[in-house]
């Protein structure tokens, strides 16, 4: 059973697939996840407990 796929696989894919289509729908939602990625990254920096 080497080709089993994990639920976990399953759902990262399923989940790349539905933001890369929303993100064809809907442009902006690109941006927000790009705003959300840099407000994430700045809180890590700024929170060293966090990481």
């Amino acid at each position: 059973m080497a080709n089993t796929i994990t639920a976990d696989d399953i759902r990262e894919h399923f989940s790349q697939a539905m933001s890369a289509m929303y993100q064809q729908e809907v442009p902006q939602y690109g941006t927000l996840l790009e705003l959300v990625a840099d407000v994430n990254l700045a809180v890590l920096e700024n929170n060293p407990l966090l990481q």
